[in-house]
């Protein structure tokens, strides 16, 4: 498939980044969107390795980067040098189909990335046993920064699963370690969730979302504000990595 070009591009000054401003790349269609964000990440892929002989992403979970998981797992890449860490984490078995892990292995670790490696956040679904410090360890040994950390972004302004009813969310957003419990009040079950002293520790970071209701979000929260109000702030207001937004109608 031919790749396409993005419809429009605006620096969206608000929103800081290491560049002072975040890079708003405006599709026609999801596919479109997904097929370009599979070669841009691609791209930073093979060149992590080229340069430094190994290369980290962090991956969202949801359905709006399923497309491009498919696209991105026919790139012939050096994948065996490739590490690959969900965002995020439902405290469910991998086989469940609310897990993030099982979706990365269905639609990502496949084809050419089958070789890749992925570290599961699964083995901390018991944080009261110290599962969860085993898994802080292990994350602190991935080379920093990260090559390149996708995100998505909820129609409450929450990314990845820093959510604003958490009553833990203020300790998750000025933690020091990666991965914390969340509690969201709404949800049934707990979730695990990467922190910003990982995500903001990155080359590059991309925030991927769909459709004009989450466009009128992302303005709401690039405007300034409450980081606890709308948690994808933390992302928006930061200025130690460049920020890329892959947006596309939800057609």
């Amino acid at each position: 498939m031919q790749l396409q070009a993005p419809k429009e591009t605006e620096p969206v000054p608000g929103g800081h980044s290491s560049q002072d401003m975040i890079e708003f790349k405006i599709f026609d269609s999801k596919e479109a969107a997904s097929v370009a964000l599979a070669e841009h990440i691609a791209g930073r892929l093979e060149s992590a390795v080229a340069k430094r002989g190994e290369a980290t992403m962090i991956a969202s979970g949801g359905a709006s980067p399923l497309a491009t998981f498919r696209a991105l797992r026919r790139q012939r890449l050096p994948w065996h040098k490739v590490t690959v860490v969900p965002s995020d984490e439902r405290l469910v078995p991998p086989d469940h189909g609310d897990s993030n892990e099982g979706m990365l292995r269905r639609e990502l670790m496949q084809e050419e990335a089958a070789a890749a490696t992925l570290i599961s956040l699964a083995g901390a679904k018991n944080p009261e046993d110290m599962q969860l410090a085993s898994l802080n360890a292990r994350l602190a040994m991935l080379t920093t920064p990260l090559d390149i950390v996708l995100l998505g972004m909820g129609d409450d302004g929450h990314t990845a699963s820093l959510f604003p009813d958490s009553p833990d969310l203020a300790d998750a957003l000025n933690s020091p370690d990666y991965c914390v419990l969340q509690r969201p009040s709404h949800l049934e079950a707990a979730r695990l969730s990467l922190t910003p002293a990982l995500l903001l520790d990155a080359r590059e970071i991309v925030l991927l979302f769909f459709g004009a209701g989450k466009r009128t979000v992302y303005q709401r929260a690039v405007a300034g504000g409450d980081v606890e109000e709308m948690p994808v702030r933390f992302v928006l207001q930061q200025q130690s990595a460049p920020l890329k937004v892959f947006w596309a109608p939800d057609n």
